[in-house]
Order: structure tokens, then sequence, then C-alpha cells
């Protein structure tokens, strides 16, 4: 892959977004990660005249009756953000250290518009060349997860699902996904985990994502079903009336209790009773909270199993044995039983 070197100045970049000949959000890029005071870091080394990393287009769509094209950026997207930001004096952007540009002086203003920024141009690229070039070259604290490489590869039925589920009221409400989530889609991640484990049982980690994603890209079957049943799960978490201090408000522990929810009522159709559940597992919680292990081997069994890789397989299935067992109303002995014979405890 051959790359050409460049510089663009930064009334350009200004021009071109504004023009929507730069493409400042392709599909590819992930969601915006800086804080504050990366911004404002950011805009004093430009006020200063120092460098900044160099940033990564690649052509875009070209109109063949009038010869004009775009170009997508492929790298860089918080950069361009953050300058068309401060120039556009725009209120989300909360200036701590550095001057606004209207009362930057016309020296400094036109010395911040003149700014030579490094371009790197990689001309015509196919999607999965600009996803690789992205995963590559972001080997930083803030590297490219791979929810954001599936995120960026896939644009289809399943993930746009996901993408709406992840955002009902539900996980809000209980504040289920913090800052840091957000940023970093790990709000599409726990939402496809649950969706994924729901359809198609528990996996390792991440491990069916991209094979689900594919299979699902174009169609996703019966979705209308699947929303209204996810719905009624949340609905049936919402009436066992759970403090907003129970464990059940941590992700591992959410994600079981809603997939063997949804295998209890939505695949057995089981009649389930929102007090009963709550009777059964608040005291369990509890327990699991307060360290009582004594003489409480399932306790004791989940607690591991949510603590230590509770992304690994073996520890979902634990997880949901135990969960599963107890709002179907098996007996502590019995449930027991049943995980020492299948070697879980």
């Amino acid at each position: 892959m051959k790359t050409s070197p460049t510089n663009w100045k930064i009334r350009q970049l200004i021009t071109m977004v504004k023009e929507e000949k730069l493409i400042p959000r392709p599909e590819f890029q992930r969601r915006l990660v800086w804080k504050i005071s990366d911004k404002n870091h950011f805009l004093d080394s430009i006020i200063e005249g120092y460098p900044f990393p160099e940033i990564y287009v690649a052509d875009g769509d070209v109109n063949l009756e009038t010869g004009e094209g775009t170009q997508l950026l492929v790298d860089g997207l918080q950069r361009v953000s953050t300058i068309t930001q401060y120039f556009d004096a725009d209120p989300d952007l909360k200036l701590t250290t550095v001057p606004a540009y209207r009362d930057l002086s016309p020296e400094k203003k036109t010395a911040f518009l003149q700014y030579d920024v490094a371009v790197r141009d990689l001309g015509a690229v196919n999607a999965d060349q600009l996803v690789e070039v992205f995963r590559r070259i972001n080997a930083t604290s803030y590297s490219l997860r791979d929810i954001e490489i599936h995120n960026a590869r896939f644009r289809g039925e399943l993930k746009e699902f996901a993408d709406r589920f992840s955002q009902i009221n539900f996980f809000s409400d209980h504040r289920v996904f913090n800052a840091a989530d957000y940023r970093r889609m790990g709000d599409l991640r726990f939402a496809l985990s649950i969706i994924i484990a729901c359809m198609a049982g528990y996996s390792n980690r991440d491990d069916l994502f991209e094979r689900m994603l594919e299979f699902y890209n174009d169609e996703l079957p019966n979705s209308a079903e699947l929303g209204s049943n996810l719905d009624n799960v949340a609905s049936f978490i919402e009436e066992c009336g759970f403090d907003k201090h129970s464990r059940v408000w941590r992700k591992a522990d959410l994600y079981t209790l809603f997939v063997e929810l949804y295998l209890a009522q939505c695949k057995e159709e089981l009649e389930l009773q929102p007090s009963n559940v709550i009777n059964v597992l608040q005291p369990f919680f509890e327990t699991v909270d307060r360290g009582d292990f004594e003489g409480n081997r399932l306790a004791a069994t989940y607690y591991k199993a949510a603590l230590q890789a509770s992304n690994d397989r073996v520890n979902r299935v634990r997880r949901g044995a135990i969960v599963g067992g107890l709002i179907r109303g098996v007996g502590s002995d019995e449930l027991e039983a049943t995980l020492i014979q299948a070697e879980m405890l």
C-alpha cells in the first residue's frame, strides 16, 4: 500500500468539512474518546505552533459528471472535530486553558488558520484495508477494541438491532453503563452479548460476534418478536424491584439474569412471578456480597464465576446454571448436586 505525504492548512480542513468534501465520521471510525483536557491541550499546541501527529485520509466517492470527489478521514477524527468545534465556537467545547478563537489576535487567528497539518493520503483502498490501517495506527491506550472493528465492518440488521437495544431506557435508568462504556462502545458490546446468548447460548467472551454479525448482516428474521421478548424481560426485571444497590445491576450479574429469564420465559414459556424471583435472588445476592460462604458452595461458586474471567464460557455457564436453577425454583441441594454432576462445582 503506497501512501502520499502532504500538508493541508487548517483553513482547508475546516472548509472541506463545511462543504462535506472531507467526511469526518465514516463507519469505520470509533466513538469520540477525548476528554476536555485532551482537547484543550491539543488546541494549545496548535496556537503555540507545536506539531501534532499526521492524519490519514483516503479516496471517497467521485461524481462522474462534475469530477468532484470526497475524502474519507481514516484517522484524525478527534483532531479535526476539535479544530472545527473551536473555529465554530461550539458551546459543547468547554475551554479551560485556551482563549476562544474569537478572542485571538488577528496574528494568532492567521497563524491558526495557516497552520500546516501533516496528511497522509492512502488513495483508493477498500473498506477492509481502511479498518486494518485504523487498527494498526491506533496502538495507544485507546487502541481499537474488537467491538469497534465489528462496528466498522458490519452495518447490517443484527448490529443495528443491538444498537437500538443498547439505548433502551432500562439501561440508562439503572446506570448500567459508565462514561467509558459509551465512549468505547461497551454498551453495544454488552447488548450484543445478551442478544447472542439468547439466540445461540453462552459463548466464550465475544467469540460468536463476528460469525453472528456476518450471518445476520442482511436479515434478522423475527426481529420484532426478538425485540418484544427482550423488552418483556427488561420489564420483568423492573417489576422485581431490585434495590438500586443490588449486584444485579453489575454487568456480569445482569447479563446472567437477563439471559436466564429470556430462556425460561421466552423459550421454555415458563410462568415466572417477579415476587418469587426477587424473593429467591435477593437473599442469594446478599450472601454473595457478604462473602458468607461457610457451607454455601453455590454462593462461593457464583462469586468466583462473577469475579474471575467472568466472560469466559465456563463461568457464564456456571452463573447461568445457578441463577437459572434458582429462578425455576430448584432447591439448593438439588441444584448443588446437578452442578457437581456437571463438574461445575
